[in-house]
């Protein structure tokens, strides 16, 4: 995050939640050079985490 956007300092005073979730819909549609490159090339990078509910959450917090 803070490559793309600026100091760490600057990214927590100015990042909200909203402005994350636009970000990712940005990104979905028109995704960062450094993804395209890598997919282009085949380089696997990290595996994205799997999209939880809310039952997971509750579980982790013992509900």
């Amino acid at each position: 995050m803070a490559a793309g956007c600026g100091c760490w300092d600057e990214v927590e005073r100015q990042f909200t939640l909203p402005r994350y979730n636009a970000m990712w819909r940005y990104w979905r549609a028109h995704p960062p050079v450094h993804l395209m490159v890598a997919a282009y090339m085949g380089i696997k990078l990290e595996a994205e985490p799997q999209q939880g509910n809310l039952s997971d959450l509750l579980t982790l917090f013992g509900e």
